[in-house]
């Protein structure tokens, strides 16, 4: 590999990984939806799945630099989002007291939640 090419790759490295640290960083809240403790199991379970689905089209298939950002992208929203579900699902069970709880999602949580749960969007 030439110089320029190392060069190229380790910008492209760096690029990734700041891309990385600012898709990991929530947004501004938007709307907030409310899950039972009775839902959240397949809330889970489902977002999961969407997680495993794009990384499994991001490594598999021969996809361009493009749609694997995409993909990429996509995924750590989704992580973002199930560390949000499983912060508020473990309060709530601490405190015992209720049977739903209460997600903040910012602009991007909240187009992918619509996306996979259409009906619980109020």
């Amino acid at each position: 590999m030439s110089k320029q090419n190392k060069e190229v790759m380790d910008n492209m490295e760096f690029l990734m990984k700041e891309l990385q640290k600012e898709w990991d960083r929530t947004g501004a809240t938007k709307a907030s939806v409310f899950i039972s403790l009775d839902e959240v199991e397949d809330v889970n379970r489902t977002i999961l799945l969407r997680i495993s689905k794009q990384q499994k089209k991001a490594e598999n298939e021969n996809i361009t630099f493009k749609q694997s950002v995409r993909l990429s992208r996509e995924c750590y929203i989704l992580l973002r989002l199930a560390r949000k579900i499983k912060t508020e699902e473990q309060k709530t069970y601490r405190n015992g007291t209720c049977y739903e709880f209460e997600v903040a999602l910012d602009k991007e949580e909240l187009k992918l939640f619509k996306e996979m749960f259409d009906g619980k969007v109020k």
